[in-house]
């Protein structure tokens, strides 16, 4: 039987994951995920690639994986099919028949993160958003994120252990908004660094205190250097919401 190629778009809540990536002994989504599939599939295991490997804690909307199979399934039969194997905190939203070359980490052109901060303390939503206590003004955030647009080394902004080999990212778009009870970061850039955008969230809210908020982002962005950014916010905030792939749009 001929192999295929297929596209899933997963959602999941990864509060209770160990991040994307497949490690022995933990629970990671690429982990339940190719058990649900390889179990719908009857394969002893089917190896899925992930568009973005997410850490611990961090969730996702738009996640896409990729996979080849020999079945006869139409694609449209999986979703149902593989969610009825899944946790209730992993879901397929859809699945489609790719091209044979298609491969959602090497086939992606970019991504779109969200991260959510809370206003206020909200026992049901801090699950998903993240209370740093008072947030700065709309407008001082705003400032802050002015500078990311472009084309920039984002050195300042990987964690240790990174490796990436190229530092350099284009970020199509990061911008501050209001959101019901607090405020959101809306990042796509061509790639990301380790920890990039929850680095990119702490240096936000450390240069929306300074008297010049975008001045004080330019000059961390222009060090190059992990030691002039502020820390990590952490990940419970974060979520992937999309991957594109040629042709579709860019913002």
């Amino acid at each position: 039987m001929t192999l295929r190629t297929f596209r899933l778009t997963v959602a999941y809540d990864g509060t209770d994951f160990r991040g994307w990536q497949r490690q022995p002994g933990v629970r990671t989504v690429q982990g339940v995920l190719e058990d649900a599939l390889a179990g719908v599939l009857e394969a002893e295991r089917i190896a899925v690639a992930g568009a973005g490997r997410t850490d611990a804690g961090v969730h996702a909307r738009g996640q896409v994986a990729s996979f080849t199979a020999a079945t006869r399934l139409p694609a449209r039969a999986l979703p149902s099919l593989v969610n009825r194997r899944l946790p209730a905190d992993v879901r397929v939203l859809m699945a489609a028949e790719a091209p044979e070359e298609f491969h959602a980490r090497h086939s992606a052109r970019a991504r779109r993160y969200v991260y959510r901060l809370l206003a206020e303390p909200d026992l049901l939503r801090e699950r998903h958003a993240w209370h740093p206590g008072p947030l700065p003004a709309a407008d001082s955030l705003a400032a802050a994120a002015a500078p990311l647009e472009g084309t920039h080394d984002c050195s300042a902004f990987q964690a240790s252990g990174c490796t990436a080999p190229d530092p350099v990212c284009r970020i199509h778009r990061a911008c501050w908004e209001a959101s019901p009870g607090g405020m959101t970061f809306d990042v796509v850039a061509d790639h990301f660094l380790y920890h990039m955008v929850r680095n990119l969230v702490g240096a936000s809210l450390a240069a929306a205190k300074a008297g010049d908020p975008a001045a004080a982002m330019q000059a961390v962005l222009d060090s190059r250097d992990r030691a002039r950014a502020a820390a990590t916010a952490p990940p419970h905030g974060l979520s992937l919401e999309r991957v594109y792939f040629e042709g579709e749009a860019l913002p």
